[in-house]
């Protein structure tokens, strides 16, 4: 079991309080807004562990960008050509 971390709490409140998928970046932007002195470097750990426990979801996009997300069920994503933001589709997946 691993233990409690605020920093951890906080990158899954990011992703879960929105129906983006924001990269590590955007991430580590909000979070310094109630941890100001979070670490770009713990923001990527601690994604990486909630994709590795399956709390979270990572892919790339076409452009090469990995994108988080918090739905972990099987779901497509929709990635504009133009301005690159990525949406769940609401459609079956197979």
């Amino acid at each position: 079991m691993k233990r409690y971390s605020k920093q951890r709490e906080t990158v899954l409140e990011i992703l879960r309080s929105t129906k983006l998928h924001p990269t590590a970046s955007v991430i580590y932007e909000q979070a310094r807004e109630s941890i100001p002195n979070i670490s770009l470097g713990t923001v990527y750990r601690n994604l990486a562990e909630l994709t590795a426990d399956g709390t979270i979801l990572a892919f790339k996009a076409a452009d090469g960008s990995e994108h988080y997300d918090a739905t972990v069920n099987p779901h497509p994503h929709l990635c504009c050509s133009a301005c690159h933001q990525i949406v769940d589709l609401d459609i079956p997946f197979v």
